[in-house]
């Protein structure tokens, strides 16, 4: 069994992104907003009327996802780095939606609703937002919509491995501590996946991942 439960929300009341002097600039405020949507409206054909501008699907559980995915389909992959994000779009309405799938530390589809001059640019230029243009974002995101994340009964998990190393890519001078909050783990647990992954563990990892197709 992967995970057993999960944690408390961790401390971001507000979603961020790196550019201002401070090192972090506020997005949104999105604190009052609900994460998880229960039920669409049976009078309309598809969820999107019923979900929030930003949003989390969990995987699984109460069949939420599949309700969501029975209209809304994916049209782009972004690719290369960016594995896990897409632009989808409801066959029902017409809504376009950018959707970073979290299987990691979460296990939710996070959505932004997009306009329809933010998907053209998709489609066009492949100028994507940038709300989850990386890792680090989307955990942020998770966090911000006091999602909680995944507890796991293997502490070297692969895929806590994969993520650390992920995060020290994207941004080599990410600390342990700001690691361990995008986590939900402790600091100490944190530098013993950082030494796995600075160890070769993590790369060895990736390559069955891959090879597995997971």
């Amino acid at each position: 069994m992967k995970r057993a439960m999960r944690l408390s929300g961790g401390n971001f009341p507000q979603l961020w992104h790196r550019t201002g002097p401070s090192g972090y600039d506020n997005i949104a405020d999105i604190r009052s907003r609900p994460h998880h949507v229960l039920m669409n409206d049976s009078s309309n054909p598809c969820c999107c009327p019923s979900l929030p501008d930003l949003t989390g699907v969990p995987m699984g559980g109460d069949g939420l996802d599949e309700r969501v995915f029975a209209t809304v389909e994916n049209v782009v992959d972004h690719g290369g780095d960016a594995w896990w994000l897409h632009l989808s779009q409801c066959r029902a309405c017409g809504q376009h939606w950018m959707i970073a799938q979290e299987e990691r530390i979460f296990d939710e589809h996070f959505l932004r609703r997009l306009t329809v001059d933010e998907a053209n640019r998709i489609f066009m230029s492949a100028e994507w937002p940038v709300e989850f243009l990386s890792y680090e974002r989307v955990l942020k995101t998770g966090h911000a919509l006091r999602i909680r994340p995944c507890v796991f009964l293997d502490r070297h998990s692969p895929s806590l491995v994969w993520t650390v190393e992920d995060l020290r890519k994207e941004r080599p001078d990410i600390s342990v501590d700001e690691i361990a909050l995008l986590l939900g783990v402790t600091a100490t647990q944190t530098k013993r996946l950082l030494a796995a992954a600075s160890s070769g563990k993590g790369s060895w990892w990736q390559r069955m991942r891959h090879r597995l197709g997971l």
